[in-house]
This record gives C-alpha cells, sequence and structure tokens, in this order.
C-alpha cells in the first residue's frame, strides 16, 4: 500500500508541489514576503535540475540499481518541476522589483541577463518534455535537452554573482561535478579498454 502510494506519479508530484504551494500562501497572504521568496524558490529549481543531472552519472557509476531506475522514470518530473520553481522565481524577482523601466536596465547586468539566457533554455528544455515532443525532433530532440549543461553553467554563475560569494553555488554544484569528472573517467576508461593494442 505505501510503496504503490510512493510510486504514484500523482503522489510524487505533489510533493514536489508542496513547496510551491507553500510559497505561494505566503505570498497571497504576505506582499512584503516576496523579497524573501526570491533565493529559497531559486534554490529549489536549482536543486531539482541538479538531482535531475546526477542520475545518468550515478547510473553510468553504479550500473542500473533498482532506486536509480525509480529516479530515472521521474527525471521528466524533476526537470519540468524544476523550470516550474524558476518561473516562480522570476515572477517573485519581477513583483519584488515592481519599476519596469529599473528592471529592464538591470536586464544589461551579468549577474542578471545570465540568469535570463538560463531561463530561457530552461524553457525551451520544458516545452518539449513530453513524448509528442520527443517524436517530432527525433535527434534533436536530444541535442536540445543537452542544453542543460549550458543552463546549470549560466544558474551557477547567476547565482555567484547575485549572492557576490560563491560558497552556497559550490555546496550545490559540487556533487554534480564530481559525479560527471568520474562519469567521464568510466567512459574513457571503457573505450581505452576496447582499444585494440
Amino acid at each position: 500500500m505505501v510503496r504503490a502510494i510512493l510510486n504514484n506519479l500523482k503522489t510524487f508530484w505533489l510533493i514536489l508541489a508542496l513547496p510551491a504551494a507553500f510559497m505561494l500562501w505566503t505570498f497571497v497572504r504576505d506582499r512584503d514576503a516576496t523579497f524573501d521568496l526570491v533565493h529559497p524558490s531559486g534554490e529549489f529549481s536549482v536543486r531539482l535540475m541538479i538531482l535531475a543531472m546526477m542520475i545518468s552519472p550515478l547510473i553510468e557509476i553504479f550500473g542500473p540499481r533498482n532506486w536509480l531506475r525509480w529516479l530515472l522514470q521521474r527525471r521528466r518530473s524533476l526537470g519540468v518541476a524544476a523550470f516550474g520553481y524558476a518561473v516562480l522565481h522570476l515572477g517573485f524577482y519581477l513583483v519584488d522589483m515592481g519599476d519596469w523601466e529599473q528592471i529592464w536596465k538591470d536586464a544589461l547586468i551579468f549577474s542578471i541577463w545570465t540568469g535570463y539566457i538560463a531561463f530561457v533554455i530552461f524553457a525551451m528544455m520544458a516545452s518539449t518534455s513530453n513524448n509528442a515532443a520527443q517524436r517530432a525532433m527525433r535527434r534533436n530532440w536530444k541535442r536540445l535537452q543537452r542544453l542543460v549543461y549550458a543552463s546549470a553553467i549560466l544558474v551557477a554563475v547567476h547565482w555567484v554573482f547575485v549572492d557576490n560569494e560563491w560558497r552556497g553555488a559550490a555546496i550545490h554544484f559540487i556533487p554534480l561535478l564530481v559525479l560527471e569528472f568520474a562519469r567521464l573517467i568510466l567512459i574513457f576508461n571503457r573505450r581505452s579498454s576496447l582499444r585494440p593494442e
């Protein structure tokens, strides 16, 4: 019974949506709290994006374990939810700023436009994260989804320069970097062993 509930995709989406529901409830209840919602919504977006990105290197390193298969089946949901939190992050930022003239001026600042470009890439990926788009785009679908790496770099840069410190971003992104580096080593070693001497 418990396993059936946990394996239900609707339950998984409900869990993913709970922090967003709390943020929106806080926003509706108290508009003065908008500034305090900008950073947490961005962090949730980054965490879900990183979790989705970690699945492939984990499978490469540990093999097809049951818990990794479970995550792999939900990777698309994690990615779309990450974009949902990015939408919240942008929305809270725009409401908090409240001045469109200043928003346009700030869009030219390095720390801000890196976030906007990451958001555009994220939007393209999220809008094509469905079976119909995958069938229509064929090989190009995978190429588009690989842009997540460019988006991740831009997000990391955005985070570091907006906060004017690197530790928060490093805590989140270093585990992903370690896994990706380990995956590259494994792939290189396997290809080397297949080469004729």
